[in-house]
């Protein structure tokens, strides 16, 4: 069974990953990195509570493409509707 990572986005500056505040690009892709070393076939979930967050939201897509999730592993929700 796949794991799911959660990336939640409730704001316009930080990723919120298990309550860790991801601040940079670079911080999403290190930690999705060591997840992806322990879980290689997890997936990544990014949900936003607001699509107005669009600068967090392209810190968790570009750290998640970076980290090596993209396709089928990768799936975007704002405002309960996937992209």
């Amino acid at each position: 069974m796949n794991e799911k990572i959660v990336l939640r986005i409730s704001d316009s500056v930080c990723v919120d990953l298990d309550g860790i505040k991801l601040q940079s690009t670079n911080d999403v892709a290190e930690a999705l990195e060591k997840i992806s070393a322990k879980h290689p076939t997890a997936t990544v979930s990014i949900e936003a509570d607001d699509s107005n967050h669009y600068e967090a939201i392209g810190k968790a897509i570009y750290g998640s493409h970076r980290a090596g999730f993209s396709g089928e592993r990768l799936r975007i929700l704002v405002d309960g509707q996937i992209l």
